[in-house]
């Protein structure tokens, strides 16, 4: 089977299962969601309970995917083909397996279609549903595993060590934050940073880095437009879910061009 058949079929199946992802989450906000007052504030956005966040995750993944395939997938003598860690020692990465590109497709998918919903979610109900996040992050962990078992690329494992330590730095913020008593990381957020940074490291070594200066400086760049709108810096707020998962994909997106 040709390289470009293998690439499609991994780009339609990354698709397919966004579709099947956001289809679920949109037919059960009353599930994941469980409190009235938030249901009552979700369908009372018209983004919200339309179709935008169910169609909004197939064209996340069509693009990431995209990018997956050519610069990751791709054979060595055509593709990406250089693995540089801390060592400075450079490494050609294997030929993907079938295993490689139908669990990365199935990530990249589950992954790009709960994206607009929790982003959509934290901005109108200030939550990253735990109904989503965790089922996520525990699916992600399955997949990344099973992917570093039974397929060929090194990047499972600085995908698994990328969502590790992303999980323990900012669970660090959280436990913080508590002590001193200053807002920081939300529960929410230390629960997504495994996603945000393992999704990532599937893309790149160095991607997780990317990703982290891309949500710090959209996250500012928000923080300043609300005190603005607000006409002063105490006390505003903003929901920083949106700003990890759009920093999560323009990492994933631009790493193999900038790195």
């Amino acid at each position: 089977m040709g390289a470009g058949v293998l690439h499609g079929m991994t780009i339609g199946v990354t698709v397919l299962t966004a579709l099947a992802c956001g289809l679920i989450l949109a037919v059960t906000p009353r599930v994941w969601l469980n409190d009235s007052a938030h249901l009552q504030r979700w369908q009372s956005s018209r983004w919200a309970r339309g179709m935008g966040p169910m169609l909004l995750g197939p064209i996340i993944a069509a693009a990431v995917a995209v990018v997956f395939t050519l610069t990751v997938l791709a054979p060595p003598e055509t593709g990406w083909s250089a693995y540089a860690p801390l060592s400075g020692t450079t490494f050609t990465l294997a030929e993907p397996n079938s295993a490689d590109r139908i669990v990365s497709a199935l990530l990249l998918g589950i992954v790009s279609g709960a994206t607009p919903f929790l982003a959509t979610a934290d901005v109108s109900v200030r939550r990253l549903p735990d109904r989503i996040v965790i089922p996520l992050s525990l699916l992600a962990l399955g997949l990344i595993i099973t992917g570093s078992v039974l397929g060929d690329l090194p990047l499972w494992f600085s995908s698994f060590f990328a969502g590790l330590l992303a999980l323990v730095f900012f669970t660090a913020l959280h436990l913080v934050g508590r002590v001193l008593r200053v807002r920081s990381m939300g529960l929410g957020d230390v629960k997504l940073a495994f996603i945000v940074f393992a999704v990532a490291g599937l893309f790149d070594p160095w991607a997780p880095a990317l990703v982290l200066v891309a949500m710090m400086l959209i996250s500012g760049i928000w923080a300043l437009i609300a005190a603005v709108r607000a006409g002063r810096v105490r006390g505003v707020t903003i929901a920083f879910g949106p700003a990890m998962l759009s920093g999560m994909w323009l990492g994933c997106l631009f790493a193999p061009i900038l790195l």
